[in-house]
């Protein structure tokens, strides 16, 4: 089946992001080979710029962090519509953990 073909590189093609960063490898490699990018000079191109991104999924991504911004913006308050108390307040009632359960309830 390779009868006409001058390279054959194998590689992992069952992943999501494996064949995107095939590209990136052969990109940065032919850049090395033109002379282009020195080999002792890192490539500033992040491997995620060969990803394939659905424009509605990212702008669906978009709207749910800014609502989940908004959402813990808002001020907590309980299903009443009350504020919710401060949980550290040393007026509410303490019970003692130590004491031994009331076993005529039952």
């Amino acid at each position: 089946p390779t009868r006409y073909v001058d390279c054959v590189i194998p590689v992992n093609n069952k992943g999501k992001e494996s064949i995107s960063l095939v590209y990136w490898l052969l990109a940065r490699e032919v850049l090395y080979l033109r002379g282009t990018l020195p080999r002792s000079q890192p490539w500033e191109v992040m491997v995620d710029s060969f990803f394939w991104r659905d424009v509605e999924e990212l702008e669906q991504q978009e709207k749910d962090r800014q609502a989940a911004a908004e959402e813990t913006a808002a001020p907590a308050t309980a299903d009443w519509g009350q504020p919710v108390g401060d949980w550290a307040d040393a007026s509410a009632p303490t019970d003692n953990w130590n004491a031994p359960a009331d076993a005529g309830g039952w």
